[in-house]
């Protein structure tokens, strides 16, 4: 149940951001060296992958049919020219030969037509499902680093109460460390001038202290 409504909560939010970029210019994101920064392969998720594939398709359509086009302009003035070397009005030799091809270029040029008909219609389609297709990966994009972003949010937040509450205790610990060095000195400076250093010293043989800064210390004997 929950992964159902995160589903309907994440289209929802996914034709909110596709409205809202409709009509802003977008570089297309497959060929921006700056996106493949972004999205090195082991960045993209299995969506992005399928939607960055399916864009390329259209890319590689577009680049297609605008050759395709071309193409068929040169086949059009073949054929145009071989319809009017071929023009004839019956009385030459060859006149049934020239009637076949005639028909023959007439067909291949009415084939032509429809395949350049059909060329132009994908010409005039095609830029506005690429974009689409755009901004689809792109709203795709956005979900993935905004992930990131709050999850690093939510992390560097964490990281600075943390440094925030070290710090307090950082400088307790350093204060009460400082008491302690100071009652270490004192201490040591009372048995020095209590016992002296001789007998004081028998006992520092067998026991590791923190006696403080010796040469600051200036003991009465």
């Amino acid at each position: 149940m929950g992964n159902k409504k995160k589903r309907q909560e994440d289209e929802i939010m996914t034709e909110y951001f596709l409205d809202a970029l409709a009509g802003k210019e977008i570089p297309l994101l497959p060929l921006d060296a700056r996106w493949h920064e972004l999205f090195p392969d082991f960045r993209k998720t299995r969506e992005i992958k399928t939607l960055e594939k399916q864009l390329n398709k259209l890319i590689q359509k577009q680049g297609q049919t605008n050759n395709d086009l071309k193409e068929y302009e040169k086949a059009k003035k073949v054929l145009m020219k071989n319809i009017v070397n071929n023009m004839t009005d019956g009385h030459e030799v060859d006149s049934p030969i020239r009637s076949m091809k005639q028909d023959r270029n007439q067909k291949l040029l009415a084939d032509l037509k429809e395949k350049k008909e059909q060329a132009e219609q994908v010409k005039r389609e095609i830029p506005g499902q690429i974009e689409a297709a755009n901004r689809e990966l792109l709203v795709e994009c956005m979900k993935v680093c905004y992930q990131e972003l709050m999850d690093n949010t939510y992390e560097i937040e964490e990281i600075e109460e943390w440094v925030k509450a070290t710090r307090e205790r950082l400088k307790d610990e350093i204060l009460r460390k400082q008491d302690m060095e100071m009652r270490n000195t004192q201490m040591y400076k009372y048995m020095h001038n209590l016992l002296g250093a001789e007998v004081v010293e028998i006992f520092d043989r067998k026991h590791q202290v923190w006696k403080g800064n010796m040469e600051e210390n200036q003991f009465e004997d």
